[in-house]
């Protein structure tokens, strides 16, 4: 159909492209916007994170202090004579004098490599029953680990093992004890510290947790749920949000106190400042992408009020035009643009101007269908004239030859004066209902057998099929020759009748099928020309025209005409001015 929108893949309104190039014209603001707003985002978070190191690394600086300094102090000890090489009291006196002088350090001990205390400050079983204290001793690297309940200080104790070496070979480790208890007091939190992060701990490097201030039991809760504190160790200094074990999202912090041995991690609370400035980050970064939509949205709602709107209205006027012919009862609104207003005149004029010469087109065509009508009423007068002066000189012929070859060509002027019959009673000149033609000459071809006392019953089996004149004029043409032929070799059947059946069957939308049969009698079959008649060949002739398949002839113990044809369109002719 002319003006019919074809498929469209993509979005082609005028909404949807002022939309695309509004956002490409955007791009590179967004972009630079962007990029300066994660710059600056990170740049916070950068800050914030540093705060938050700085602040857990002051809460944990006097454990730090501790922590190293016996670490030192174990190092020099396994370098002493009287502790590495001298004799068990020699090594248990360096030890208890070390310990008396810190008072931090409930107990330490030479530990040989199996466990076997070489040396201690109190007295103790031959061999250390602790299987991570085995593990770790049979290792010659520096390790801290915890102990719940220690045999000698009876209180939960981190054990520092310090790796002592004679004459290249590890012989074991210095441990020294330092009580959980005494750590927590060793912790000065400042006013800002104090009121901001839930609590400090410190664990190893194989995410054993050595010391809370409230306590292991109590801080598990509030350690992240998904991540495990084996797998923090790897960096000094870092921060991440994540969702701790009682479902609450947190702020943690990780500082290495000694690198690849020991490390601590600050909880920070849901509702801390510094929790709000981290979760900043996406929204400022999604920010420019708001002011993108934002922009968009707005110059979408203005172009929608200012031009779309009003072309909206004037398709619809236009469309109401182009189905019904109806034009706008009312002008457009006051606030339409110069251009738009000018444009809704344009149409008005063009319609009135349409509407002006359609009425003159249909004026043109209504008095050439009043002449088509006259001429083919006409037409109709002169072939029933002559018909009718064909029928006088059948009365006046002396022999059965004449009056049949005069009957036949009357038939065949009979058909084409029905078609014309037909095109000046229908109201479409260019349509032609076959189903009632074909009846009406079936029934002169009944009227004429009754006159010559043949008693031929005509059975008609017809669809309502319409075609146009050019196909209207050879189908009557066939039908006429087709019954006339069936009527020549027509015999009565067993029980004495003598039929014709005419059958017109719509197949499809276009094509149709075409067939005049007639009766006989098997054992006296008639003997039809070979080299066919005049009728035969002006059936051949009409199934031409008709642009069909024929099949003419006996079929079995009776006479068959079949053709099957398509439905043309309209081709009109070319007119040479």
């Amino acid at each position: 159909m002319i003006g019919a929108p074809g498929p469209r893949p993509i979005p082609s309104g005028l909404g949807a492209r002022i939309i695309g190039f509004l956002s490409i014209a955007l791009v590179p603001i967004g972009l630079v916007a962007y990029f300066q707003t994660a710059q600056l985002d990170d740049e916070t978070r950068a800050r914030t994170q540093l705060s938050l190191t700085d602040r857990t690394e002051a809460a944990v600086a006097a454990e730090r202090s501790v922590i190293t300094s016996v670490m030192g102090a174990a190092n020099a000890l396994g370098t002493i004579s009287q502790v590495s090489g001298g004799s068990r009291e020699q090594c248990s006196q360096a030890l208890i004098e070390y310990v008396a002088g810190e008072p931090q350090v409930s107990f330490a001990a030479l530990v040989g490599i199996d466990g076997t205390y070489l040396c201690a400050t109190a007295e103790v079983p031959e061999k250390t029953s602790s299987e991570r204290a085995l593990e770790l001793l049979a290792q010659p690297q520096r390790s801290i680990f915890r102990i719940k309940q220690p045999p000698i200080s009876n209180e939960p104790v981190v054990v520092l093992l310090e790796p002592v070496f004679q004459q290249g070979r590890h012989i074991g480790h210095v441990a020294v004890s330092i009580p959980v208890a005494t750590m927590r007091d060793l912790q000065r939190k400042d006013e800002s510290a104090a009121s901001n992060f839930t609590d400090v701990a410190l664990f190893n490097a194989d995410g054993e947790l050595l010391k809370s201030n409230l306590g292991n039991e109590a801080i598990r809760p509030l350690l992240p749920d998904t991540i495990a504190l084996a797998s923090l160790p790897g960096q000094d200094k870092y921060s991440f949000l994540a969702r701790s074990a009682d479902g609450l999202e947190r702020i943690f912090v990780v500082s290495a106190i000694v690198p690849d041995i020991l490390y601590a991690i600050s909880i920070w609370p849901e509702d801390s400042p510094e929790l709000n400035a981290l979760r900043a980050g996406s929204f400022a970064k999604a920010l420019p992408l708001v002011m993108w939509a934002a922009s968009v949205i707005v110059a979408y709602l203005a172009v929608n009020r200012l031009v779309i709107r009003h072309i909206r209205t004037l398709r619809y006027q236009m469309r109401s035009f182009a189905r019904d012919r109806r034009l706008p009862a009312q002008t457009s609104a006051a606030d339409m643009a110069l251009e738009l207003r000018d444009m809704e005149n344009d149409f008005l004029l063009m319609s009135d101007s349409i509407l002006q010469d359609e009425a003159q087109l249909e004026n043109a065509l209504r008095e050439k269908t009043i002449l088509l009508k006259e001429v083919h009423h006409r037409v109709k007068n002169n072939l029933q004239l002559i018909s009718s002066i064909m029928n006088m000189q059948i009365r006046q012929s002396d022999t059965d030859e004449t009056k049949r070859v005069l009957r036949r060509l009357q038939e065949r002027i009979r058909g084409l004066a029905a078609i014309h019959r037909q095109l000046y009673r229908t109201a479409d000149l260019g349509r032609v209902d076959v189903r009632e033609l074909l009846e009406e000459l079936t029934q002169h071809i009944t009227l004429m057998s009754e006159q010559d006392d043949r008693k031929i019953e005509i059975i008609r089996d017809l669809d309502h099929v319409e075609v146009y004149p050019d196909q209207a004029m050879p189908l009557a043409l066939l039908t006429a020759e087709a019954v006339a032929n069936a009527e020549k070799y027509i015999q009565r059947d067993a029980e004495g009748q003598a039929r014709i059946t005419v059958s017109l069957k719509r197949t499809s939308d276009k094509d149709v099928a075409f067939e005049v049969t007639n009766t006989s009698n098997p054992e006296h079959l008639p003997v039809v020309d070979r080299m066919g008649g005049l009728g035969q060949r002006l059936i051949q002739a009409f199934s031409t025209q008709l642009g069909g398949e024929l099949s003419q002839g006996l079929s079995g113990d009776i006479y068959r005409v079949a053709v099957t044809f398509r439905i043309s369109d309209f081709k009109p002719e070319v007119v040479d001015y």
